[in-house]
């Protein structure tokens, strides 16, 4: 027969209140959206485009040359120039406009808040007023800045920020589409060198056992749940987090000596192979080529067909 006091009725323990008793799910998510992202990247390095078939040293030289042009531009038609070319070779690429400006544009306020609005005022930028904010009857001193007796919105101001906020956005487009259409592997390999030798092999090996260590907080996460069965505090649960990291510590650890092992095993000498080797075709001429051109073009044009507009 059962005691009696399992057939007593218990009361539900309530989770606690608040959104911090989430805080685990909400790491847990944001683990699961980088892999996700990750993932995704690696899936369009994979389509058959135009730069996926490029050798990596190529592309990563020619949209490095193109980031450099962007920083010598002084106006903007050169600029919408080169940022037009960086999407049509992504839409070349088979990648979608929204899988790209999903991934440049989230930035883009922040950095205009931060960077670019301050510079349309007459505090930062003196010129031609456009717009009069605030009028005072006397100018102030705040340390070595003077604060005028009027607050205005300069179209020297605006113009210098439409730059830098156009400059920005070009460099963005250009980083992701050189990273959504280059294997990680392949990006490494690229910028592989005596000097950067042992960051290179640091970041390979990162990038290859890090989802080896989601999975292993994903696991103990998972035992965690199934051994739980009254909700716990947040301030239990941070202790919990604090000494799973302890234990992921060591067992990663553990495993990179395995690894390391493994490697030597199967003759690792210092220095990695890869199956694939580089190569320099008629594909990889043209669109060097192209790039140069489009450079060449770009400051031309900035220095001489619109070298008198405002912009």
């Amino acid at each position: 027969m059962l005691p009696s006091w399992v057939a007593e009725p218990a009361p539900l323990a309530r989770a606690p209140k608040g959104r911090r008793s989430l805080f685990l799910e909400r790491a847990l998510r944001r683990l699961a959206d980088f892999a996700a992202n990750v993932v995704f990247a690696e899936c369009v390095a994979r389509r058959p485009g135009y730069l996926q078939t490029l050798d990596a040293r190529v592309k990563l030289i020619s949209l490095v040359g193109l980031l450099a042009a962007a920083a010598f531009l002084r106006h903007i038609p050169p600029l919408w120039l080169l940022g037009g070319f960086v999407v049509a070779a992504a839409l070349c690429s088979q990648v979608g406009a929204a899988e790209l400006f999903n991934r440049a544009w989230w930035f883009l306020p922040g950095i205009f808040v931060l960077v670019a609005m301050p510079a349309v005022f007459n505090i930062i930028t003196p010129g031609e007023p456009i717009v009069v904010l605030l009028r005072r009857e006397a100018s102030a001193s705040l340390g070595p800045l003077v604060i005028p007796n009027e607050i205005t919105v300069t179209r020297q101001g605006v113009a210098s920020a439409t730059l830098v906020v156009t400059r920005m956005a070009v460099g963005v487009l250009v980083a992701v589409t050189l990273t959504l259409t280059t294997r990680w592997q392949d990006l490494l390999r690229a910028v592989y060198t005596d000097l950067s030798a042992p960051f290179v092999l640091i970041l390979a090996m990162t990038y290859r056992y890090i989802f080896v260590m989601l999975r292993f907080v994903e696991d103990m996460y998972v035992a965690k749940r199934a051994r739980t069965v009254l909700p716990t505090s947040a301030s239990a649960q941070r202790r919990w987090v604090g000494s799973r990291i302890a234990a992921l510590f060591l067992r990663s650890r553990h495993l990179s000596e395995q690894v390391y092992l493994a490697m030597l095993a199967r003759g690792y000498r210092g220095s990695p192979r890869t199956l694939t080797a580089g190569k320099f075709g008629r594909g990889e001429a043209a669109w060097a080529f192209i790039c140069c051109a489009l450079i060449v073009s770009a400051l031309v044009a900035d220095r001489l067909l619109v070298a008198n507009l405002p912009w």
